[in-house]
């Protein structure tokens, strides 16, 4: 596995030590905020290195009380794609799980996504997270190449790939990764209309 170093003092500016510009009164509030920022994402980048050169190596799964809707919101912040929507109803869902495992269940199944709509004139792909009185529930979906049937009893088989149905990035592991928390993974699929992937998990 690839280790992931980054001194992230280094990224930590102090307003004093800028050029002599025009003060703005807000300079210190922006410059802090600029920097949490950026460590921030460093974080989040070291974190999804680490995932995606682990996949056939899973760790202790830790269960810790983690915001969801954060979690996937900072697992959303790696793409660059544009036509990723994310939607929720809820400020907060509060559940416990290990905030790196969800992290790559997260990008593992976008990552997908992103492979079923590579040759669509207009992608789309929506992240969706919802809760019930008991459980969290997280639907990706795209409007890609979609799945064709004699393949969909392969899709969590752990060395099943074809790329050009947006599968091949792990799907074994999330749902080994769900399963774990007592959770569950399903799909529907429709060729040439698109897929969608649903987890569900308890929140405790």
């Amino acid at each position: 596995a690839s280790q992931v170093g980054i001194n992230k003092n280094m990224f930590i500016v102090d307003s004093k030590e800028l050029p002599d510009f025009p003060q703005d009164p807000e300079i210190n509030h922006k410059v802090e905020e600029y920097s949490n920022t950026l460590i921030q994402q460093i974080d989040t980048m070291s974190s999804i290195a680490s995932a995606f050169s682990n996949f056939a190596k899973m760790p202790t799964q830790k269960r810790e009380k983690i915001d969801v809707i954060s979690v996937v919101k900072l697992a959303l912040d790696i793409f660059n794609e544009d036509y990723i929507e994310f939607q929720t109803e809820d400020e907060e869902i509060l559940a416990k799980f290990d905030r790196t495992q969800l992290i790559r269940v997260v990008t593992n199944l976008v990552k997908n996504a992103i492979q079923a709509t590579e040759e669509q004139e207009n992608p789309m792909i929506k992240v969706d997270v919802s809760q019930d009185n008991y459980h969290v529930c997280i639907a990706v979906q795209d409007n890609g190449v979609g799945i064709p049937e004699d393949n969909k009893p392969k899709v969590f088989e752990p060395k099943f790939t074809t790329k050009n149905s947006g599968m091949g990035l792990g799907l074994a592991m999330v749902k080994n990764i769900v399963e774990t928390f007592k959770g569950t993974i399903t799909f529907e699929s429709h060729e040439h209309i698109g897929t969608t992937f649903r987890i569900k998990f308890p929140k405790h």
